[in-house]
């Protein structure tokens, strides 16, 4: 699916440019309508807050992305924020896979790591499938890097090396928790990286619309992801051809790439006119950066490098090892002696109480984990449903005055659930049968509500 969709509008590089924007409330607090909101004859958005009515109050459009737009929304049972990224449908048949993988990697992920943004549920309604997951108040990474690079003026390091510490212990362990799991996120970069409101902020890592996971082997062909983070295997693809790399050592640069901007503001392969003369592939023209000389050579940097500490200095070459072979692993990365230095108590205090908080869901997950083949089959008889005949009409027929709009099903995304539907043929058609919508059609979707969607 792609896109982070946990953060406020802006916070990510997202465009919303065309949408229509929430109205303000009116006068005296929430609205009897969530189509108040909005223009009247917007069919587009009128399906959105109808559809998602008695379950979610849109609040606003948090960004927009090429498979869909993101909303801010409040929980109508307890008024917790959420943001939910809507798919219009229909869906096309070969979108199911991929949009059943990355749901499936980032709940399982997401559940087992404090670090993660979680999933809460799948949403069905008849224009559209929504992923609801937790909301980032905090933005994005890139924000952040923005507002202390705008407060530095470009002199010195953007934060201490003591906070960058903090924000990267987190990175480090929720990308271990990955890896451990034999998943690869393929996508590690600022936007990808979000903050909540905690005063420090904990990170949240997100999208896994690229991720895959391996068997015996975490070597990968498909070439993906952003180039400023990119390995030079990947890379070397547009330049020399070659596209296997081993899914691990690219997310180590990727994060090596994390650790240099938030300190210096700067990334580390960014191109000069000599390197890049004449070369228009973004690609290619890190690339040639990556082969034309080390890091912490690129004149670029030279005014901020004389900051670092030799530390800080040594773990980056190690993380920007040309040689995949040669370059540092995590587990070497958490014993490094930069990231062995102390932190004063404000950040300390938090990162044990992270690390006790981790062992525990750890467990918790673990004692759960019978219930995932349960959760995964759900959600993937839901997707297909979302793709089928039956929906593809519902989704294309015109919006009209007798239109009833309404969440056809809700899949909790937790493993605590005690159970799971079933999706059949005999099932689908009675759901379907309802066609008027009508008291008999909403008892069924309270029904399916009520049984289904996780405490």
């Amino acid at each position: 699916m792609g896109g982070c969709i946990s953060t406020p509008a802006g916070a990510s590089g997202s465009k919303s440019e065309g949408e229509k924007p929430a109205r303000n409330p009116p006068a005296g607090g929430k609205k009897d309508r969530l189509a108040d909101y909005f223009e009247d004859d917007d069919d587009q958005n009128k399906a959105i807050i109808e559809g998602l009515a008695g379950a979610y109050q849109v609040v606003k459009l948090l960004g927009s992305g090429a498979e869909g737009n993101t909303w801010l929304v409040q929980d109508a049972k307890d008024d917790k924020l959420w943001a939910i990224k809507l798919i219009k449908l229909p869906l096309p048949t070969r979108f199911v896979q991929a949009i059943f993988r990355e749901i499936k990697l980032q709940s399982e992920l997401g559940e087992g790591h404090t670090n993660i943004v979680t999933p809460e549920e799948v949403v069905l309604t008849n224009h559209y499938l929504g992923l609801v997951m937790e909301y980032a108040p905090g933005g994005s990474m890139t924000s952040f890097i923005t507002q202390r690079f705008r407060q530095c003026r470009g002199v010195g390091l953007l934060m201490s090396e003591e906070e960058a510490r903090y924000f990267f212990k987190q990175i480090v362990s929720a990308v271990d928790y990955c890896h451990r799991h034999h998943v690869a996120h393929r996508d590690l970069k600022l936007d990808n990286t979000l903050l909540n409101s905690d005063n420090p902020p904990l990170i949240k890592v997100c999208d896994f619309g690229f991720a895959r996971g391996w068997g015996e082997d975490s070597h990968f062909t498909t070439v993906i992801g952003t180039p400023d983070y990119m390995s030079p295997q990947i890379t070397a693809a547009k330049a020399q051809g070659k596209t296997t790399y081993d899914g691990v050592k690219a997310d180590v640069w990727a994060m090596g790439v994390l650790l240099c901007v938030m300190l210096i503001g700067k990334f580390p392969f960014e191109g000069d006119s000599v390197s890049a003369m004449g070369v228009q592939d973004p690609m290619k023209k890190i690339w040639l950066q990556q082969n034309k000389a080390l890091w912490n050579e690129n004149h670029l940097l030279k005014e901020q490098l004389q900051y670092l500490s030799p530390e800080a200095v040594d773990l980056l070459d190690k993380m920007f090892e040309l040689t995949e072979t040669k370059r540092i692993d995590l587990r070497s990365i958490k014993a490094h002696p930069w990231m062995q230095i102390p932190m004063s108590p404000k950040f300390q205090s938090v990162i044990d109480k992270l690390e006790r908080d981790q062992y525990n869901t750890e467990k918790l997950v673990a004692a759960g984990g019978f219930r995932s083949k349960q959760r995964d089959a759900a959600i993937s008889n839901l997707i297909k449903l979302a793709a089928s005949d039956e929906f593809r009409k519902r989704a294309t027929d015109p919006i009209t005055n007798d239109t009833v709009f309404q969440i056809w099903s809700r899949i909790s995304l937790r493993t605590a659930l005690d159970q799971y539907p079933v999706f059949d043929k005999r099932s689908l058609r009675q759901m379907m049968s309802y066609t008027g919508g009508g008291t008999e059609a909403i008892k069924q979707i309270k029904k399916s509500t009520q049984s289904y969607r996780g405490g």
